[in-house]
């Protein structure tokens, strides 16, 4: 049957804004480039896919007929993006071609038949878990900067690992990503959590983090489920379903054992960033290295380029051990910085060539490693 309907554009805008992530992905199926739409009695039900990825969400709308078809999901948010009028109208017209008035615009978009579009994945309703939303995002933006791109030799670094822990009868979740270079972490106390059961094992691969982040953007909460080969998002419009990777995530354990803590500077946090900011300039693009130098309360940053020529700048710390010349990637300290939210940062150091911890008593559960490069 052919469907004709009228949505709001800013309805129509905020699904296709979101399933056009999934599905631009560019994929052997032509039909993943598009999005599923089921027209019903009163709503829209679009779906997007990329195999990985699935994202599901019912849309209000104005249906005189019901009907189904794929459309292309880039060319559908343009033309949301670009109309000039509140309403948009579809009508589907004779061999899969759509009519879509908004305003003193028309046009004419191609469409194709929903038989080839994947199904989406079934899922265990009963084991989902209601959850703070404001939980997810923050393990997520603690997080999400240092996992491991796709370049990156070991393949599982390129996802982050939840984990549950119980700890003096409260249940926290972390998340922990790596890329070889670095290691964060963070935990969260959650009350609605408890009760979600993970796998022995549970990585989450970077581009589904993102969409989690996404999902959990205004929601004060959602149910969640981890099942053994996917994680199951829902709300009350919409429904995510993230494929796991498998493998396993090496064992960060050791190395929070073997980092002394107590060698410990203390750093204004802003004063440190805003000087690491200057001293990337002059640090050369690949591997932004920058010299730390740790005197009695006085930290000396420099940075050389082959290029462009030196920087040097200076902060006060406080710090009483003995002098210590380190060389680290500016970014990496930049970006644990930048989403920390305490006034005063613990970096533990405790010798020329080891590691840097970073913590802050203001950040409760966050806590970042830093390992040293030769300069």
């Amino acid at each position: 049957m052919a469907f004709h309907f009228n949505i709001a554009r800013e309805d129509l805008l905020r699904a296709i804004s979101a399933q056009q992530n999934i599905t631009g992905k560019k994929g052997t199926l032509a039909i993943l480039s598009n999005v599923l739409m089921e027209v019903e009695s009163n709503n829209i039900i679009f779906t997007g896919t990329d195999l990985e990825i699935g994202l599901k969400q019912s849309v209000p709308a104005e249906v005189f007929e019901t009907g189904v078809l794929t459309l292309p999901a880039k060319k559908l948010f343009e033309v949301a993006r670009e109309s000039g009028s509140d309403q948009i109208s579809f009508k589907e017209e004779e061999k899969n071609w759509v009519t879509i008035t908004s305003g003193s615009s028309i046009y004419k978009l191609a469409g194709m038949v929903s038989d080839e579009f994947p199904k989406f994945p079934d899922y265990d309703e009963e084991s989902m878990v209601e959850i703070e939303a404001d939980v997810i995002r923050d393990l997520i933006d603690k997080t999400i900067f240092s996992i491991a791109q796709d370049k990156e030799n070991m393949f599982s670094l390129t996802a982050v690992l939840l984990s549950k822990v119980e700890e003096e009868g409260k249940t926290q979740l972390r998340c922990v990503s790596s890329d070889g270079h670095r290691l964060t972490i963070m935990t969260k106390e959650t009350e609605s959590g408890a009760n979600i059961t993970l796998n022995p094992v549970t990585l989450i691969p970077y581009r589904g983090v993102q969409e989690i982040r996404k999902f959990s953007e205004n929601r004060d909460t959602f149910k969640l489920s981890i099942e053994k080969k996917q994680a199951v998002l829902k709300s009350e419009d919409s429904l995510l379903i993230i494929r796991l990777m498998e493998g396993e995530f090496p064992n960060f354990e050791n190395l929070l054992n073997v980092i002394s803590r107590d060698n410990i500077i203390h750093i204004n946090r802003i004063s440190f960033l805003d000087s690491l900011k200057r001293i990337n300039l002059f640090t050369e693009d690949m591997f932004h290295g920058i010299k730390l130098e740790v005197n009695k309360n006085q930290m000396i940053l420099t940075s050389q380029n082959a290029d462009f020529g030196s920087a040097r700048d200076e902060i006060t710390v406080e710090y009483n051990g003995d002098n210590l010349s380190l060389g680290f990637n500016c970014r990496y300290f930049i970006e644990a910085l930048q989403v920390m939210e305490g006034e005063t940062i613990e970096a533990a150091i405790s010798s020329d060539e080891s590691p840097c911890l970073i913590t802050s008593e203001h950040d409760e559960g966050f806590l970042s490693i830093v390992m040293p490069m030769k300069l």
